[in-house]
């Protein structure tokens, strides 16, 4: 890839927007991320593409690894489609029946815990110096030996990150959350600091690619006929619990809409006294 150079003073306010998503299973991460700019092309390792289900210009990709004995295929199904992606950002390219044109605007990694899983069951199966197995019933099950697996598999996932992120359009992955371990803390007797990291926590060395890293979160809230619920928010802001940040104009809580969200960022600059261009095309 060539050495890009952008004049940042004539840059559309979000030209490219690079997006990670933190929170809880059920928290309403993946429905956020389909608010996006579309076409939206989610790449689906978590294998919940129902959860997606009546949403219009949004497209899935599953990756599932066949079951033993077969060789785990996911991880490596990803790195072959990001190569595909790289020639084309046409949906129509990649199998959808859309017309010729259709192109992509966001591409999703739902979510990095699972794509991380996949790359270290391919690592793992082709390289028995990182393994360690157990046998049952004819089936084997492998499982990490040492810090080379882990590595093994963090350097692929970053990879996949970074070639998918290098695409001229917008970029979000969705991660996990957990409980922050204090320093002293043991597998025996754990220690907890009050805060939130993400989970695995090795995948913290995400996060410094994203210049958007939102959490989401249910929050009580009044709804409808003043009746009291939970329903997601979007915490773009710091706070005690955890460091999101945003290179947007966006208030500390705000309702889960990207790109109302984006929409409402230009309006700001603009009242401001700073005129957003209008968003760049997508280079293929």
């Amino acid at each position: 890839m060539p050495v890009e150079l952008r004049i940042m003073d004539q840059e559309p306010p979000v030209s490219k927007l690079k997006l990670a998503l933190v929170g809880s299973e059920q928290n309403g991460k993946s429905r956020l991320a389909a608010t996006a700019r579309k076409p939206i092309l989610f790449h689906d390792f978590d294998n919940k593409p129902e959860s997606l289900h009546g949403l219009k210009g949004v497209y899935v990709m599953t990756y599932v690894d066949p079951q033993w004995p077969n060789q785990p295929t996911a991880s490596q199904d990803f790195l072959t489609r990001i190569g595909k992606l790289e020639e084309s950002l046409d949906l129509a390219d990649h199998g959808f029946k859309v017309p010729k044109g259709s192109i992509i605007r966001t591409n999703v990694i739902d979510s990095i815990q699972t794509l991380a899983k996949a790359a270290k069951e391919y690592a793992m199966y082709n390289s028995p110096d990182l393994r360690r197995e157990i046998s049952f019933g004819g089936h084997k099950m492998f499982f990490g030996k040492g810090w080379d697996a882990v590595n093994a598999e963090t350097t692929e996932v970053e990879k996949f990150v970074l070639r998918l992120a290098a695409l001229p359009c917008d970029t979000i992955i969705i991660l996990h959350e957990t409980s922050e371990q204090a320093d002293d803390s043991t597998p025996e007797k754990k220690k907890f600091t009050g805060r939130i990291d993400v989970y695995p926590p090795r995948y913290r060395m995400l996060l410094k690619y994203f210049p958007d890293i939102w959490r989401v979160k249910l929050t009580q809230t009044i709804g409808k006929n003043n009746q009291m619920a939970y329903l997601p928010k979007v915490y773009p802001l710091p706070t005690y619990e955890f460091d999101s940040g945003t290179t947007m104009l966006l208030d500390a809580i705000e309702d889960p809409n990207i790109e109302a969200l984006i929409a409402k960022h230009e309006l700001r600059l603009r009242t401001s006294g700073v005129s957003p261009k209008p968003a760049l095309a997508a280079k293929i």
